[in-house]
């Protein structure tokens, strides 16, 4: 006899057996895994690469940092060939007399004039007070013997200040040194449960107390990620208003120069060397890129030529961890998870650290009793230094799609 093994089987001398379909709900005892599948992402790739520096008892955090210059001053106007002074301007983020103090009553000057197509050396005779100069073409042997003309932004470089045999003391032309500072952060997660709760036997939890406050513990990691990523300072001016401090994003998002780009949105193999040729010529000789999954994607798919397999390798496909570019600076590529798609940085780990507040790094308390349940509180107070960041050693794209 044919049976059917897709419905219970009924013989025309027996009823119904019972199945499992009769259960009342929740009446069985489920198998139910220790190991609770739940969406707490504790990945922390930024703060885990710049980790702790010491505490501090102050308000904020603070250090010192003096900009040399770049070692060239740009054009403010354009000056005809035989023009005997000249204007310079604003240059990589410096006002005009911050770049004019790199220069010094017989600084010479080397300009290449793209107009002319031609070479030339400059003496600088005399300097004044909104960035003037006035000049004095020197006559070399070679072809250098010319004055050019200039247009607005040619960078003229700074060879040196010469001096003559027996010369005079002159003026030093120190720089004036910048205090960078920064705003503390108080993050705060908070559990309760109630007495009845906790003695309730839960599956896969062991104690739900124990458990609410591991989850504020990753919840919390997570927060602070976020803040050193993409917090911007709010100093607070009454106390409605909490302090933020500032991240990555806020610090370079207040600066300007070749390392910052703000209009690149798909992603190319020049823009990145472009921004990373800026930090490397400001000084950074380790830089880590960290983004979301699809712009580090972008690493594999610029030049398939320049990923090596070995013949006896059966598997297809590559991943770049790390990139090497034009300039041989190794940038360690990190991808994050859950992140905005349109900010990328680059980032000199080595300058940056977290700072807490003296003994504030991570608080967990249980608060006095004030009615049938328990209630802790876990605390972290903190800001970040990253040195470097107004001297254009860290590098941001802020539209990429």
């Amino acid at each position: 006899m044919a049976l059917d093994y897709h419905s219970i089987n009924a013989a025309t001398n027996h009823g119904l057996p019972q199945a499992t379909t009769d259960i009342v709900t929740s009446t069985d005892k489920r198998d139910v895994s220790d190991m609770l599948d739940l969406l707490a992402t504790a990945d922390t790739p930024f703060i885990n690469r710049i980790g702790w520096g010491p505490e501090t008892g102050g308000t904020k955090i603070e250090w010192i940092s003096e900009d040399l210059g770049p070692g060239y001053v740009a054009a403010g106007s354009v000056k005809a060939s035989a023009g005997a002074s000249l204007q310079i301007s604003t240059c990589e983020g410096l006002t005009t007399a911050e770049a004019a103090a790199q220069l010094l009553t017989g600084t010479l000057l080397y300009h290449y004039s793209s107009t002319d197509g031609a070479h030339s050396l400059m003496l600088v005779v005399s300097t004044g007070s909104d960035g003037e100069l006035e000049i004095e073409v020197l006559s070399t042997a070679i072809t250098f013997s010319v004055a050019t003309s200039t247009i607005a932004a040619d960078p003229l470089w700074i060879i040196g200040a010469v001096a003559n045999e027996g010369s005079l003391p002159r003026t030093g032309n120190w720089r004036a040194r910048v205090v960078n500072s920064n705003c503390f952060t108080i993050l705060r997660q908070d559990v309760q449960i109630t007495g009845s709760m906790k003695a309730t036997d839960m599956y896969a939890i062991g104690a739900e107390d124990q458990h609410q406050i591991l989850m504020r513990l990753k919840e919390m990691q997570r927060n602070r990620e976020m803040s050193a990523l993409y917090s911007v300072k709010v100093t607070p001016r009454s106390v409605t208003e909490a302090s933020l401090m500032h991240g990555a994003l806020g610090y370079l998002a207040g600066t300007s120069g070749s390392n910052i780009d703000t209009s690149t949105t798909s992603l190319t193999e020049t823009a990145f060397n472009a921004v990373v040729g800026a930090c490397w010529e400001a000084g950074a000789e380790s830089l880590t890129w960290f983004s979301d999954k699809e712009q580090a994607a972008k690493f594999t798919r610029w030049d398939k030529n320049r990923i090596r397999m070995a013949q006896s390798d059966r598997k297809g496909g590559g991943v770049i961890t790390s990139y090497m570019t034009e300039l041989g600076i190794e940038v360690e590529i990190v991808p994050m998870r859950r992140v905005p798609t349109n900010i990328a940085l680059l980032i000199a780990t080595d300058k940056c650290k977290l700072r807490a507040k003296k003994g504030r790094k991570a608080i967990m308390e249980k608060l006095g009793k004030a009615g049938d349940f328990e209630d802790w509180q876990i605390i972290t107070e903190f800001s970040m230094e990253m040195k470097g960041y107004n001297l254009h050693q860290h590098g941001l794209f802020t539209k990429l799609t």
